[in-house]
């Protein structure tokens, strides 16, 4: 859950700052109090689900649904996110509108 929690934040942060045009110190205040917000709920619900008839496992049960619930906007976000054209980049691969260089051989450049 550590490893979820730590790696999510920087792209979610990342994201809200490209998206939020000419506010994007707002946009990273906004993301912190909300990972801020989320970590005193989250702890407050699993001590609760800790009292609970689900014991042990309420708290990684309350872990679950709070990393499935940030995953949610992130991964709608990501898909709807337009993109510009695809670019392909190749090597070798020269184009058809030009003619290739004219290639010499040792044996036909020592000639002349």
């Amino acid at each position: 859950m550590a490893l979820t929690g730590f790696t999510i934040n920087p792209v979610v942060t990342a994201l809200a700052v490209r998206f939020a045009g000419d506010a994007p110190t707002l946009a990273s205040a906004l993301t912190t109090s909300a990972y801020n917000t989320g970590i005193a709920s989250g702890s407050a619900l699993a001590g609760q689900a800790l009292a609970s008839s689900l014991g042990v496992t309420g708290p990684a049960l309350i872990g679950a649904a709070f990393t499935g619930l940030t995953l949610l906007p992130l991964i709608a976000l990501a898909t709807t996110t337009q993109r510009g054209p695809a670019r392909s980049v190749t090597q070798n691969n020269p184009d058809p509108q030009i003619p290739a260089p004219r290639q010499t051989t040792e044996a036909t450049s020592t000639r002349s």
